[in-house]
């Protein structure tokens, strides 16, 4: 079954009359729904839900008038609204939206909200509602307080603060694995859950976590680096088997705190990524003096071991790939864009955030073989990191509608899966573009959840239909 979303324009106004949630409709597009005018009808915008009665009206198509006192107990600013809006005969109710909420930690104590590193991505989410019809705020969970949320909207160019409607659809952005781990945020989430408003990404993937869950599909495993929890008698082994490793925290990111370890004769080298642009080296006697050090650092953290793959090198300096996945109107995977990441000098890690840089992956493989080959390598590229997201979605719990896999080639020319991040870095894409394609994505997937219909996820597109 699809939903057939309409684009409409809600025009508010003064009215005078005591009825303030009475709403006029053109005359087409009462024909196009078949509208029965003498039955009281619901409206849903986000998850406010009111009773209202509708008249005919020789009006624009498009338009519906509202009453600026309705406007007001939708949330919502008085003026001219773009929007997009499903009937149901059957329940006699009109949806008009998205009402999408942006859910952040950021910095509000200046002038205007500091989003952080995703700040100028706010902004262009909120033209890629602009331009196909919705409402867009960010907000942070602390401001939602019994049923009512405060949340920053885009006016002129400045993020203002204001009420705002509940959402009918939440993308998790925060930044902070320790405040998703809050009790502060997960009374939030009990709050949301109650009021049925699906929540997307809505907590981090440990590392331990999407390995196991690609693994438990067999297919897989070709392309999955030997990984182990990381101890004393599993680093020793693991060693021997591949004489090069990495040590990785299991809730680590921007590729911070990893240890790439090698053996030198008796000797264990131990090069850190530092996250401060600089590697450092320690060199240990033994491998027993090694694990001595090591305890140190599993006291703050879980760590894995896993098999360093002989990766191919762009001018000497590390390279792997990141495809952006997203989930498109019909709930499929996506393959929305792919970097290929070059490391820093002097560094063994290839994220942005540590001084890396990007090119187009086609070039990248047209250097390394035919031009038939590498449009096939891309192609591959996408697909197995369009199937990495599927499987991830289907197995874990809760909504995932984007995710960023990391991908490397070795040298011989296979792809190895080397990590999946649930809130991906914005910093990386094409930024040819004004618009990045994943701003269009997730505002896609976020309008398909918010015209969801008990019993799954609705097929949903947007049509500009010709009502007569």
């Amino acid at each position: 079954m699809s939903v057939s979303l309409l684009p409409i324009t809600i025009v508010p106004v003064k009215m005078f009359q005591d009825n303030y949630f009475h709403i006029q409709i053109s005359h087409s597009l009462v024909h196009y729904w078949n509208i029965d005018l003498q039955m009281p009808h619901v409206l849903r915008i986000g998850n406010h839900s009111i009773q209202i009665t509708i008249e005919g009206a020789n009006i624009t198509k498009d338009e519906l008038i509202f009453s600026d006192r309705l406007l007001q107990e939708c949330c919502l600013p008085i003026e001219d609204l773009h929007f997009v809006a499903s009937y149901s005969r059957k329940d006699l109710t009109i949806i008009a939206g998205p009402i999408i909420g942006l859910m952040t930690d950021f910095n509000d104590k200046g002038e205007e909200p500091d989003f952080r590193s995703i700040h100028s991505f706010c902004e262009e989410l909120h033209e890629v509602v602009s331009n196909m019809g919705g409402f867009l705020y960010v907000f942070h969970f602390q401001d939602y307080i019994q049923g009512s949320i405060q949340g920053y909207c885009l006016q002129e160019g400045k993020w203002i603060k204001r009420p705002v409607p509940l959402p009918s659809a939440i993308y998790n952005r925060i930044h902070s694995r320790m405040l998703e781990a809050s009790s502060a945020f997960q009374s939030f989430k009990n709050s949301i859950i109650k009021h049925n408003i699906p929540v997307f990404n809505d907590r981090f993937l440990s590392k331990k976590e999407v390995h196991n869950l690609l693994f438990s599909e067999d297919h897989m495993h070709p392309y999955l680096p030997d990984t182990v929890i990381a101890d004393e008698q599993t680093i020793k082994e693991m060693l021997a088997r591949h004489s090069l490793v990495f040590l990785k925290p299991i809730h680590g990111s921007q590729g911070r705190n990893i240890i790439r370890l090698s053996l030198n004769g008796e000797e264990i080298i131990a090069e850190l990524s530092t996250g401060n642009g600089r590697e450092n080296t320690l060199t240990f006697k033994n491998y027993t003096r090694f694990a001595q050090w090591f305890q140190h650092c599993q006291k703050k953290t879980i760590f894995l071991t896993q098999q360093a793959i002989p990766l191919q090198t762009y001018k000497n300096r590390q390279l792997d790939f990141r495809v952006l996945c997203h989930k498109n109107f019909q709930d499929i995977w996506k393959a929305t864009s792919a970097v290929a990441r070059i490391s820093a000098e002097q560094q063994f890690v290839s994220n942005i955030a540590r001084g890396g840089e990007i090119m187009k992956p086609l070039r990248i493989f047209s250097m390394l073989s035919d031009q038939k080959t590498a449009v096939q390598q891309l192609a591959l590229l996408k697909e197995l990191a369009v199937e990495t997201a599927a499987i991830i979605s289907q197995k874990c719990e809760g909504l995932i509608g984007e995710l960023g896999i990391d991908i490397g080639l070795d040298t011989s020319g296979k792809l190895w899966i080397i990590e999946v991040n649930s809130k991906p870095s914005k910093n990386f894409e094409d930024k040819e573009k004004r618009v990045r394609p994943s701003a269009k994505a997730l505002i896609e997937y976020a309008t398909a959840l918010s015209f969801i219909q008990k019993g799954g996820l609705q097929h949903a597109f947007i049509r500009n239909h010709d009502i007569e």
